[in-house]
């Protein structure tokens, strides 16, 4: 389910009202700085994960003087056009409201199953120098695809987790703190092996991605995996019974699949380390294609990709040698830039573009 076919805004930042039925390949947005071409895809972004890349205060997603946003986006199958569904976003600053196909649904994940959305922003080089959440939440995105009872599992690790941090920084007795022991390991355990599953599986398609965007670079990407505890440890119960003194002084849980991380190297050398400004940019890129190529192996469908500002990610050769590749791949992608000579449109049928002015949106025709 993987097409989208139309994207309604109301009251979503400067955007008082927008409507655009989109094209099954590239969909240029073009505007000035602030003129509200982020925010399409801030939105999207929002519908199927619940979250923004921009802000964590929802009274900055709504426009000035108006109680809430809505966000609304029809999908189709790539494969079966029958196949259709509609999904929908209210969000005041008090609540959020979802929909699927008109009812009202209580989980996000039940939004993000239709919507599997990648985005590439100027930031998203800082995968590989923040912390490992961010890596964190690349690998189980892919997990949660991949694997069915993957979600079912995370949120029990979360709970359980939160349970048992709460246990020590109330320093309650140990053996009430330990009663939440088993759970966490089985749940960690599980989940450490849907991750490592999946990062195998991935590695290839990487190594490719990385020679096509980057064929100056002669060592092989490799993927190390880091599971939340040392390794080749023999009983992860033990290991936290070894060092539940050390739990309770700092009040959390040390080890456990939510201390989970990626490496990246390129022979004896990290991502981090080895690869230039650019470079980091073009492997982020590969990162996110072979998700989106083992992702459509897997499920059938393709990816959407949001890129905001391309020619601040990338130059003008890799900007046409990413746009190729999406082209090749069949996915969808919605682009925004200043200007609309730095995006070469490949395929005029499968393309349309769109200028942004003071949140309003118009379709123009393509050169």
């Amino acid at each position: 389910m993987t097409q989208l076919t139309q994207l309604q805004l109301q009251h979503f930042r400067n955007c008082t009202q927008a409507q655009c039925e989109l094209a099954p390949g590239l969909n240029l947005f073009v505007g000035d700085n602030a003129a509200g071409k982020t925010s399409l895809i801030e939105a999207l972004w929002l519908l199927a994960t619940g979250r923004s890349f921009r802000t964590s205060q929802n009274q900055h997603l709504i426009q000035h003087d108006q109680p809430q946003c809505t966000v609304f986006a029809a999908i189709a199958s790539s494969h079966q056009s029958t196949q259709k569904h509609r999904l929908g976003l209210q969000k005041s600053a008090a609540q959020t409201l979802l929909r699927v196909d008109g009812e009202t649904v209580q989980s996000q994940a039940q939004m993000a199953a239709f919507l599997p959305l990648q985005l590439l922003t100027p930031e998203s080089h800082r995968l590989l120098e923040e912390g490992p959440k961010a890596r964190r939440q690349f690998m189980d995105w892919g997990c949660f695809y991949q694997t069915p009872e993957f979600i079912q599992l995370w949120r029990q690790q979360r709970k359980i987790l939160k349970q048992r941090n709460h246990a020590l920084k109330k320093r309650l007795p140990k053996a009430q703190i330990q009663l939440w022991d088993p759970q966490l390991v089985d749940t960690s355990l599980r989940i450490d092996e849907i991750r490592q599953a999946y990062l195998q599986e991935l590695t290839p398609y990487l190594v490719t991605f990385c020679q096509a965007l980057m064929p100056e670079i002669q060592e092989e990407v490799a993927c190390q995996y880091r599971s939340g505890w040392p390794k080749n440890t023999p009983d992860l119960l033990a290991l936290m019974e070894q060092n539940f003194a050390r739990d309770m002084q700092v009040g959390h849980t040390q080890y456990g699949a939510h201390r989970a991380d990626i490496r990246f190297k390129f022979g004896n050398q990290e991502a981090i380390h080895t690869l230039s400004r650019g470079q980091q940019k073009l492997f982020v890129c590969a990162l996110l294609l072979a998700q989106a190529s083992l992702h459509e192996k897997i499920t059938r469908e393709p990816v959407i990709m949001l890129i905001d500002d391309l020619p601040a990610e990338l130059d003008e050769t890799h900007r046409l040698k990413l746009l190729g590749l999406l082209q090749m791949l069949n996915i969808q992608h919605l682009v925004t830039s200043t200007s609309e000579s730095l995006i070469p449109i490949l395929n005029s049928d499968t393309s349309r573009l769109w200028r942004i002015e003071h949140g309003h949106v118009a379709l123009y025709p393509l050169k």
